[in-house]
């Protein structure tokens, strides 16, 4: 996709965007349309143009239009009222230009089924390796002996051959195996077309093991074990820092909306994975070892009806890395957010919020500071602002605050512009907000004490090192969606 100058009906910011429209249907039409479309235009305006331009018949119900990040990957299947155009403004920046299909980030059109499911051309072969399968358990065809899918079928249980067994199936791109209910995923740093809703449709309603590893069968294990026991289902996932943790929990997230949504477009799905760019931002920092390690803990919990639709879902946070906003390791840096702002805020912005460079402040500039990507840190502030919009902030809540002490015997607080600033900003009152920056609260059996801080007790890192991690905390916790 890219922004053009073009004649069309423009957005209310005059601009209008290509949208590049891959169609997977039976019958044969065109490899690709382009279509020049505004920012407010419906998914179901886009179809209707789509199916004009590639010359079929019939009304936009007969047809779906998909998000595609990765080619072969996971299909977004947008309602008829969503916004195509809002969906592409949250892509990197590099995929928003003219890109050959195989980058991914691009849009598929399907056709419906009569009951309104999509309808997947590609399933044969699926049936086909699904088949074999069935053949090899029987006994019809002999079994591949050269590795495992799971590792308690093993001959010999040690490390070494636990070891060799994931490597030879790891060269093979099969990152996933078992070891008996559990499911072990080695992290590729690549995309493989495992994630499509044909797979969603292969695994469903499977027992664990009958099919080649993956974390479809997980999720589809506990979504048919919670309906049939009728028991709440926990599915525990852990590792290092760039494991793939928060990659796998996406696809479980959309593997348990899809199976409940039966093909159709999931709300709850798009708010918790819409919300991803906003915790990224606020709870993602750049490491020695991961330019997007995820600091914090997530809790997310589904919660469904007795049919098994989803009703609605909560995302709590827990176990944030607070002391990050005051103080890293070499060569890290502070949360994304900061550098978003700071390099990506228009002039206006930054005088609204009296904001200054990234190096001008504490928090920001210690160990080697040095910014090297400036470009992205750009594009990442517009996605930022895009998904907030998207998950309903308003623009008041945009606002973010600095504060440098300068403390005196006494510990009075200024000077008086930048409390000023800091108390407009956060929308405090001056003095409640020196009050909880000197003073300390503490409750008795019978009664609540409120002492001002010592000397020793502010010390050289001053009350701020306390007072922004706590704010930053509670302001991560008011960005958790809950639907």
């Amino acid at each position: 996709m890219s922004v053009t100058d073009g004649e069309g009906t423009a957005s209310q910011d005059g601009r209008i965007y290509d949208l590049q429209i891959y169609p997977r249907l039976s019958l044969e039409t065109a490899s690709c349309c382009t279509l020049q479309v505004s920012k407010d235009a419906t998914a179901a305006a886009v179809i209707q143009d789509a199916a004009g331009a590639l010359g079929l018949d019939g009304s936009s119900l007969r047809y779906a239009l998909a998000e595609v990040k990765e080619c072969g990957g996971e299909e977004w299947v947008l309602e008829a009222n969503d916004l195509p155009v809002q969906r592409v403004l949250l892509w990197p920046r590099r995929a928003q230009d003219s890109h050959p299909q195989s980058e991914g980030f691009y849009f598929l059109l399907q056709e419906r089924n009569h009951d309104g499911s999509i309808r997947y051309v590609h399933l044969p072969a699926l049936r086909r390796e699904r088949e074999n399968r069935r053949l090899q358990a029987r006994g019809f065809l002999p079994p591949r002996q050269e590795e495992f899918d799971d590792l308690c079928n093993l001959p010999d249980l040690t490390e070494a051959n636990i070891l060799a067994n994931l490597r030879a199936r790891f060269q093979k791109q099969k990152i996933y195996t078992y070891a008996g209910s559990i499911l072990i995923a080695i992290n590729p740093f690549k995309f493989l077309p495992i994630y499509n809703p044909k797979y969603v449709k292969m695994y469903e309603n499977h027992q664990l093991g009958k099919l080649e590893p993956h974390i479809f069968a997980i999720a589809d294990v506990a979504y048919y074990a919670m309906l049939r026991k009728r028991i709440n289902q926990c599915i525990v996932i852990s590792g290092e820092s760039g494991s793939g943790k928060t990659q796998s929990t996406n696809f479980l997230i959309h593997c348990l909306t899809a199976l409940s949504q039966k093909g159709f477009a999931s709300g709850v799905e798009r708010t918790i994975l819409g919300a991803g760019p906003v915790l990224e931002a606020f709870g993602n920092a750049k490491t020695a070892h991961n330019n997007n390690s995820s600091r914090f803990g997530k809790f997310i919990q589904v919660n469904y009806l007795e049919g098994g639709a989803v009703r609605g879902a909560v995302v709590e946070k827990y176990l944030l890395e607070k002391s990050r906003l005051v103080s890293r390791e070499k060569n890290e840096r502070n949360y994304h957010v900061f550098y978003y702002l700071l390099v990506g805020a228009s002039e206006e912005e930054r005088e609204e919020f009296k904001l200054l460079q990234p190096e001008d402040y504490l928090y920001l500039k210690q160990q080697n500071f040095k910014i090297e990507d400036e470009e992205d840190l750009r594009h990442d502030f517009e996605r930022l602002q895009q998904a907030m919009e998207m998950v309903g902030f308003l623009p008041p809540l945009r606002s973010r605050f600095s504060l440098r002490r300068d403390g005196t015997r006494g510990w009075t607080w200024g000077p008086p512009e930048v409390l000023a600033t800091l108390s407009d900003l956060l929308k405090v009152k001056e003095e409640l907000l020196v009050e909880a920056l000197t003073k300390r609260k503490t409750v008795t059996v019978n009664d609540k004490l409120i002492l001002p801080y010592s000397h020793s007790e502010v010390g050289a890192n001053s009350q701020t090192a306390t007072f922004a991690p706590q704010y930053h905390s509670g302001y991560l916790c008011s960005e958790i969606p809950q639907v």
